[in-house]
């Protein structure tokens, strides 16, 4: 999602445009002046990965932000200049108001990516990504095939998150 090559070596990469715009200018000089943020905006998921960092499960607990609690801290977010606001999870999808917070970071000049395990992706999903605006949307695999089934707890996960992709292009 966020290159690494860029964070560490500040040398430019070939999405760099896309994430980080002009590329006439020194990697260093295209580096956001304030921090990216990665905001797990649920903890809902429908796969049960091996090593996710977010206790992700089939419900959000009670005290996960609603949607005008969302949009306040996404006004903030804004008043405090955050050049770009990552959703994550959980499964951000399973977040029913996730496009239209996304379409709200957007209106206020925050670019939104999108970190997906990819499975809930069909093409009506895909066309909602690209209609709202979403800058990049980051799709997760853990190996292939049962390899990856394995990491991500379901069997199937890895056809799932593949047909994503190809929803996607």
């Amino acid at each position: 999602m966020i290159s690494i090559s860029r964070l560490l070596c500040d040398a430019i990469g070939p999405g760099d445009t896309l994430r980080y715009g002009n590329q006439d200018r020194a990697a260093s000089e295209n580096k956001p002046s304030r921090p990216i943020v990665v905001w797990n905006c649920t903890r809902r998921c429908n796969l049960r990965c091996i090593h996710c960092y977010s206790s992700a499960g089939s419900q959000d607990p009670p005290e996960m932000l609603d949607t005008k609690e969302a949009k306040t801290f996404i006004d903030d977010l804004a008043d405090f200049g955050v050049p770009v606001l990552l959703f994550s999870g959980g499964e951000p999808l399973l977040r029913k108001d996730i496009f239209d917070l996304a379409d709200f970071a957007r209106s206020r000049g925050i670019r939104t990516v999108l970190s997906t395990n990819g499975t809930l992706i069909t093409r009506d999903e895909a066309q909602r990504i690209r209609d709202v605006g979403f800058a990049e949307a980051g799709i997760s695999l853990d190996g292939i095939g049962q390899k990856n089934d394995l990491f991500r707890g379901k069997d199937g996960a890895y056809e799932a998150a593949l047909q994503g992709i190809r929803n996607c292009v």
